[in-house]
């Protein structure tokens, strides 16, 4: 999440939390992908509200168990299982399974819900990076993020029920929807070796506890990632971390929760030295500078990406319409 969407998350306000929820589906391009393949070949209302209900209910699920019970997965393998599901919908919409695998695909209705499930974690991942876990309104934060994101959804939804059915009344539509779901295959292929990538780097690059730190003004917040990710939360809980001021050498000391969490308050514009050691004796250090926030660019005209993409398929409905004549 960006800096503001964490600002947004720490202040609390019931609209700021249902605001970065609706953004976050909006902007998060690997589960667009899969509404836009669930979407392709739907015709009637009844049906989209069928598919669309089992998907919302097993992000939901996922999204609410997951963030209040603290589960948490490498952000890299959670999203680049969603990448998977990206592409068998392309697959799936071309027919794949009958056509080259010899045998019929399997039950849509629960795929969808399945998938429902995996992308509910990647969310709950996505929220967990900003909510601490002692968090006395955890749960409420969980339940209007997760509002939220279905308001995203269904104003994506509603884009993408106008562009297709648009272009499903043109002659080529056969074709333009194989090359689609062609698509969504490569996309899905593309994001499921970028986030590997990612998780190969990380993994290579870990091979101590660091830190994950967000500040404010006056504030510090923040986690302590473990080395190894497979032990879990117990190999960062109440770890002590000194919090040496460089400014008048002063050293302070706190302890992480039960998730590797933390937080303090201190002087605006100070600047700090956070070191923490596991149980292992493996170390973790970083510097914080405090100071202003990040700007919230009142005064600029910022039109985020996805507002262009939406722009863009409500468009294509134009040509579509002429090429229907």
């Amino acid at each position: 999440m960006t800096d503001i969407a964490r600002d947004r998350m720490a202040e609390g306000g019931f609209l700021n939390v249902m605001w970065t929820g609706a953004e976050h589906m909006l902007s998060g391009y690997d589960h667009l992908l899969f509404l836009l393949g669930v979407m392709f070949f739907l015709t009637r209302l009844r049906d989209i509200f069928m598919f669309v209900t089992a998907f919302t209910l097993g992000h939901t699920v996922t999204l609410i168990f997951a963030t209040f019970a603290g589960i948490t997965a490498n952000h890299y393998l959670i999203d680049a299982v969603i990448a998977v599901t990206v592409a068998y919908k392309g697959f799936e919409n071309l027919n794949g399974f009958k056509r080259w695998l010899g045998f019929d695909a399997p039950n849509l209705l629960v795929i969808v819900f399945l998938f429902g499930l995996i992308h509910g974690f990647g969310l709950s991942a996505r929220l967990q990076a900003v909510t601490l876990a002692e968090d006395p309104d955890l749960l409420g934060k969980i339940l209007i993020f997760n509002l939220g994101v279905e308001v995203g959804q269904i104003i994506a939804l509603m884009i993408m029920a106008v562009a297709i059915r648009s272009w499903q009344q043109v002659k080529t539509w056969p074709l333009i929807s194989k090359a689609c779901n062609a698509a969504l295959i490569v996309a899905g292929a593309g994001l499921l070796l970028f986030q590997l990538n990612g998780f190969f780097n990380d993994l290579r690059q870990r091979s101590a506890p660091s830190f994950e730190v967000f500040t404010d003004i006056d504030q510090v917040m923040g986690r302590l990632i473990p080395a190894d990710e497979s032990a879990g939360d117990a190999a960062v809980a109440d770890l002590e971390i000194q919090v040496f001021n460089l400014n008048n050498q002063r050293t302070e000391y706190l302890r992480t929760d039960r998730q590797g969490w933390f937080a303090f308050s201190g002087d605006s514009t100070a600047h700090y030295q956070l070191t923490a050691t596991d149980n292992a004796g493996r170390q973790a250090q970083t510097e914080v500078i405090m100071g202003a926030a990040a700007p919230s660019h009142d005064d600029e005209l910022h039109i985020p990406f996805y507002v262009y993409i939406a722009l863009l398929m409500l468009l294509s409905a134009i040509p579509a319409r002429r090429l229907r004549h």
